[in-house]
């Protein structure tokens, strides 16, 4: 442990320390946030359904929907989240 900077010394003691415990809750952080957001946006756009769009709109509603529903897997499998 080479310590070039003293006043991050407390940083590398806590990361030799609690390494693992910080990478697991990290990736808990992650997976948690993709969840969240995921949902909220699922939510959000499945809201718009029953509103009377222009054609332009709905066409970019369809497309938002798309999005949305291609994503989820890439999401789940990069993150492990629960979409």
């Amino acid at each position: 442990m080479s310590i070039r900077n003293w006043s991050d010394l407390k940083y590398e003691i806590a990361d030799k320390l609690f390494g693992k415990e910080l990478d697991e809750a990290y990736k808990m952080g992650m997976r948690i946030g993709s969840e969240w957001a995921t949902h909220k946006l699922s939510f959000e756009v499945s809201l718009k359904r029953n509103l009377t769009l222009t054609k332009t709109e709905a066409r970019g509603y369809e497309h938002a929907i798309a999005a949305v529903d291609r994503v989820k897997p890439e999401i789940a499998k990069k993150t492990g989240a629960m979409v």
